[in-house]
């Protein structure tokens, strides 16, 4: 209604004799008022993190088949990524925590997408709602992620035993054309979940990038640094077969070719949006 912020700002006149500052702070709360402004953080505002992401070709399809839901389809050119993260600065109500992940390339209802197979995390209360909110398969690991002059170390362990690590050399690696190219190829690819044997974004809809990584870091210099490099990426097959890990052959998906391989530095932050039901049945 047109009216409404005309009354709401009309308050300004019947205060003329209070303290400047405190006309000026009212100004204010008025104007974000009027504005729809939400001034409280949300929970799980993921303001500043970084991590290590590789992507490679899987060596054996039949154990990528095997653990790829059969909801979903085998893409043209099976595809893994997995990643270890930081998420070390949230908003003031989420504790900080990190995240290692892998995900299968896959098609579903003809469009390609991710499925997360294995998701640990440092932190118990972010397990709980990632399982129980939005389908990620979310186990407790011991997670770290070691920074120094362009180069970086990953790793994970679950039930105490050494899983997954990533090594990453960025000095002297200049993007090459190839690189490039997938990071423009990966660029939009959802995600979807199993929750409740239905198919869903957990992201939202809305969350479909259009340019790349490496494009978005060139467009906000001061937001975003990615560094390319040359990965080394050690798996530990059947290191996470005890109870703590679903599926016990998450980590089991060794790789044949690194397509591709780096550290990001992301200032610009994210918050979960909606979830979108996609309407089909998980295993």
């Amino acid at each position: 209604m047109p009216s409404m912020p005309l009354r709401r700002c009309t308050v300004l006149s019947l205060i003329p004799r209070l303290p400047s500052l405190i006309r000026l702070l009212t100004a204010w709360l008025l104007a974000l008022a009027c504005a729809g402004t939400v001034l409280a953080e949300g929970r799980y505002t993921y303001k500043e993190f970084d991590g290590l992401y590789v992507f490679y070709r899987p060596r054996d399809v039949a154990v990528y088949r095997q653990l790829l839901p059969k909801v979903f389809d085998m893409p043209d050119a099976p595809l893994v990524q997995v990643f270890i993260a930081d998420y070390y600065k949230m908003d003031a109500g989420t504790q900080p925590y990190l995240e290692a992940a892998v995900f299968l390339l896959a098609r579903y209802e003809g469009e390609t997408v991710w499925h997360c197979i294995s998701m640990p995390v440092t932190s118990d209360e972010a397990r709980r709602l990632g399982v129980t909110l939005m389908g990620f398969p979310k186990v407790m690991g011991e997670i770290g992620l070691e920074r120094g002059e362009g180069k970086y170390v990953g790793t994970l362990k679950l039930d105490g035993k050494p899983t997954m690590s990533i090594k990453l050399d960025t000095k002297g690696h200049g993007v090459t054309q190839d690189e490039q190219q997938w990071f423009r190829t990966l660029a939009g690819i959802p995600n979807l979940n199993i929750l409740n044997g239905k198919v869903i974004n957990p992201m939202g809809a809305a969350r479909r990038p259009r340019l790349g990584m490496w494009e978005m870091s060139k467009l906000f210099p001061d937001k975003l640094e990615v560094k390319v490099g040359k990965a080394e990426l050690a798996l530990k097959p059947g290191a996470a077969k005890g109870r703590s890990q679903k599926p016990p052959d998450a980590f089991d998906v060794e790789p044949s070719e690194i397509v591709l391989a780096y550290y990001l530095k992301n200032k610009l932050g994210f918050s979960f949006g909606q979830r979108q039901g996609q309407g089909g049945t998980g295993r």
